[in-house]
């Protein structure tokens, strides 16, 4: 049963972020509750509004801790799947170097959730 995926794609326009994907199947397989306390002690009513795409605050942390404990991370809009220290590495040669490349990551790093700086 995917009722909380179903939920998360109908309030994400079709395309939920794929750490609210992660949280959605954790939540479909062993409830909201236990999704949350896998994430770091959310609650359930704080998972359901995120899945819902109605949560007001800033989902930058909640990403974070699902990237953290559930393994899941929002690939580098240029370069892909990175991991975390390359993504470190490309922002500040991106903020020294003039190429193409440096350019297209200076623009994805500004509104990206896993900026550092």
């Amino acid at each position: 049963m995917t009722v909380h995926l179903d939920k998360a794609r109908a309030a994400w326009n079709g395309a939920p972020p794929a750490f609210v994907v992660a949280l959605a199947e954790r939540a479909d397989r062993d409830g909201l509750a236990a999704a949350g306390a896998a994430i770091g002690g959310y609650s359930k009513t704080t998972v359901s509004l995120i899945i819902a795409g109605r949560y007001g605050a800033n989902l930058d942390r909640v990403e974070a801790a699902v990237a953290e404990r559930l393994g899941v991370s929002q690939p580098c809009p240029v370069l892909g799947e990175i991991d975390a220290t390359r993504c470190g590495r490309e922002q500040q040669a991106a903020n020294r170097s003039r190429s193409l490349l440096a350019g297209m990551l200076r623009n994805a790093c500004r509104t990206c959730p896993r900026r550092t700086a």
